[in-house]
């Protein structure tokens, strides 16, 4: 305490420098209506700016939450639009019974492994049993198909990957009947191999091909990418290289599809002896 007070006695001259400027400074300000309005414009201006700084780090801290809103609201409309796509498909068949059922439900999922140089290349994303992930539910990017489920825990799951030499399914010539079968041949990560199309198709360099409604896993309509080029086999078919919309080397948001018919209309269709339709079958192979 004595330390404190012979410290201001050595400064107290200072203090009262300090003290009486402020004094003056006050009385200045306030002599006159434009010093103080002079003083309100720059307080203000230094207030506004304080709480538009503060507003801006609060909203760079709610962007998560209001991303992940965002991707929760595209997951319903994709929902409603995959439903769609597939009750077109059958009102072509003449009835109407259909209308306003939904067949698929999306969910949205994050990529945390991927691998895209291998023989076999397979994902692990953030959902789980727990999230009413299952087997064999697609994958859907943003951009186009990446695969499909494969094994489950409670919190996460592994998928595999249209870029594994195990992958097939269904493809089609978009707003054409013509379709094949989609499989990767390894050579790269930007390219799969679409099979059987008839010769007769009028297919060019550039056409769209996209999922079928074949398929158990993947919905119909959904991209999978553009001819990038086609040859003649045997006079008899088309081999297409299909350039994909999905860059599996940099994806990191997905979306999980669930059939909602899918283990009905397997039942069915393994009772007429044609369950393994398009070739697929289990261990590494979609539908």
């Amino acid at each position: 305490m004595l330390k404190l007070l012979l410290f201001l006695k050595r400064i107290h001259y200072g203090l009262l420098f300090l003290a009486l400027e402020a004094i003056a400074i006050s009385v200045f300000l306030n002599s006159n209506v434009y010093q103080k309005a002079r003083i309100a414009g720059v307080s203000n201006w230094m207030v506004s700016g304080i709480y538009d700084k503060m507003a801006d780090v609060s909203g760079y801290f709610g962007l998560r939450a209001e991303n992940d809103r965002l991707i929760e609201e595209v997951a319903r409309l994709r929902s409603r639009l995959a439903s769609q796509a597939y009750q077109d498909s059958l009102l072509v068949g003449g009835t109407d019974s259909v209308k306003g059922l939904e067949y698929y439900q999306f969910q949205p999922a994050r990529v945390i492994r991927n691998s895209i140089s291998k023989r076999e290349n397979y994902l692990t994303i953030d959902r789980g049993r727990l999230d009413g992930v299952e087997p064999e539910m697609a994958l859907v990017g943003d951009a186009g198909i990446v695969g499909y489920v494969l094994h489950c825990s409670d919190h996460f799951s592994v998928a595999v990957s249209i870029l594994n030499k195990g992958f097939k399914t269904s493809g089609c010539i978009k707003g054409t009947d013509f379709a094949g079968s989609i499989y990767w041949d390894g050579q790269s990560h930007r390219e799969v191999i679409l099979e059987e199309i008839p010769k007769y198709a009028d297919m060019q360099v550039g056409d769209t091909i996209v999922t079928t409604t074949y398929s158990y896993i993947f919905p119909p309509d959904q991209p999978i990418g553009t001819v990038e080029s086609f040859e003649m086999v045997n006079g008899t078919f088309y081999k297409v290289r299909v350039r994909l919309f999905v860059d599996l080397a940099t994806i990191r948001h997905l979306y999980v599809v669930r059939y909602l018919e899918q283990e009905e209309r397997r039942a069915l269709e393994s009772m007429n002896g044609y369950s393994e339709i398009e070739g697929e079958g289990k261990g590494g192979e979609a539908r």
